[in-house]
């Protein structure tokens, strides 16, 4: 009993100091550092820290501190490629324009992915979308509306159109100066000239629309582009339609030996023309009515830093408007057509016909390009001003020019003699040729329809 409570004692004591022996420090005779343990009896490391150095023109390492628990450096022996010290760390800090993508599995180390022109950094690890004509501010915390793109003044896409519809300007006021002079002269008379003045104003209108079409959009100029740009063609090819119509029912009628056409007085034709020009009218006034006009900023995908201010209408809208000009154009080119032998004097059809075929030319040509050049509105807007004045100049050279000409420079020709035998026609079913007046009166008209068919 007394062996084993002795043997237990003596086993215990020497557990501890084994136990202490494992963990005990010293000094080893060779060293003048301690030699220690941890809690297993585990040496604790001791390391020399080298640097690899050029000196004396070799490389060697150099001793420049050791590890012993803790770090101990003598940073005046350190060498640095470049003078630099190196970082080190797992991810490089992300640029101004860069969000951190986390790895999985990893709560240290990220990839820096640049956020894309148009975005802006909600947070250290978001990029989101500024949103149509929107950008980010430059230090990426915010976002701006983009400022308002459209043609200036003193741009050069509205120089030429300007300067093309100022010239129009010019030679309408012109012509219309020279009818006013010469209002009373038999060739003014016989051209028809209440008609005639009102297809100057329509003219005018086509030149106009350049300005329009140049100027800052807002709800006020929409709504003059919508109105003018169909109006204007209307108030041009009505007057022809009227006057080739006219022209079609007199000598229709002169053929089949019928009694005198209704509705060719001055006034007939000048209500039959507004009539015609209220269709539009009404037409527009609907369309603003159903689509109100105003603005709107509008961004092409492939150019998001710019916003163009344009009217709130779709180009297609615009042109489908016009569907009443073009059946007007159409009319007025069939009836052309159809008179185009006709005495020259006489409304002179066969220039009403060149009006209209060089009309239709210009616009066969317009509508492609216009749809073509859709992604540039400077294009655009410039093709559509220029093909709007062109037309209004085929009215004034094709139409005016020829009358302008005799009147100013072959005053000879603008008397009632000349013209009364230049009017000579066959007539269909007889072979006796007659002079138009001749004829009226062998019909038995009434002498002040012959006289306004022979002088007016």
């Amino acid at each position: 009993m007394f062996m084993t409570v002795g043997w237990m004692f003596t086993t215990r004591i020497y557990s501890h100091a084994f136990i202490f022996l494992l963990t005990a420090p010293f000094i080893p005779l060779s060293a003048d550092s301690f030699v220690k343990f941890d809690a297993y009896g585990d040496g604790l490391g001791l390391y020399n820290v080298f640097n690899f150095q050029y000196n004396n023109g070799k490389y060697s390492y150099l001793k420049i501190g050791q590890w012993a628990e803790t770090l101990s450096l003598e940073f005046d022996l350190i060498q640095w490629s470049k003078s630099m010290v190196p970082t080190s760390q797992c991810s490089d800090p992300c640029a101004l324009n860069e969000m951190k993508s986390m790895q999985p599995g990893d709560v240290c180390c990220w990839i820096c992915i640049p956020c894309e022109t148009y975005e802006y950094l909600a947070d250290e690890f978001t990029c989101i979308d500024c949103g149509p004509g929107r950008w980010p501010s430059s230090d990426l915390t915010g976002c701006y509306d983009l400022p308002e793109d459209y043609i200036k003044w003193e741009d050069a896409w509205a120089v030429g159109p300007v300067t093309i519809a100022c010239l129009g300007f010019i030679c309408t006021f012109l012509v219309g100066g020279v009818f006013v002079k010469h209002n009373s002269t038999p060739l003014v008379k016989a051209s028809g000239r209440e008609l005639c003045y009102i297809l100057l104003i329509g003219v005018f209108l086509c030149y106009c629309m350049t300005f329009f079409f140049i100027a800052k959009p807002s709800p006020v100029i929409c709504t003059l582009r919508r109105l003018g740009l169909g109006t204007s063609f209307v108030v041009c090819y009505s007057a022809l339609l009227t006057k080739t119509n006219r022209i079609a029912r007199i000598f229709s009628g002169v053929a089949e030996g019928a009694q005198r056409p209704k509705f060719i007085s001055p006034k007939s034709q000048v209500i039959i023309c507004l009539s015609l020009i209220s269709v539009q009218i009404v037409i527009v006034s609907v369309w603003l009515m159903l689509e109100y006009p105003g603005t709107r900023r509008f961004t092409i995908p492939e150019k998001r830093e710019t916003v163009i201010l344009k009217c709130n209408v779709k180009d297609s809208s615009m042109l489908i408007s016009l569907t009443y000009d073009v059946v007007l154009v159409i009319l007025c080119t069939v009836y052309a057509f159809k008179t185009r032998k006709c005495p020259e004097n006489f409304n002179e059809a066969k220039f009403i016909g060149f009006t209209m075929y060089t009309t239709c030319i210009i616009w066969l040509a317009f509508l492609p390009i216009f749809y073509v050049t859709s992604s540039d509105y400077r294009v655009q807007t410039t093709t559509m001003c220029i093909s709007v004045s062109l037309s209004g100049f085929v009215v004034l050279g094709c139409l005016f020019a020829p009358k302008v000409h005799i009147i100013l420079f072959q005053p000879q020709k603008n008397v009632v003699t000349h013209r009364l035998h230049l009017n000579r026609f066959s007539v269909s079913g007889t072979a006796t040729t007659y002079s138009q007046c001749e004829y009226f009166r062998k019909q038995n008209y009434t002498l002040s329809y012959s006289n306004k068919i022979c002088y007016i």
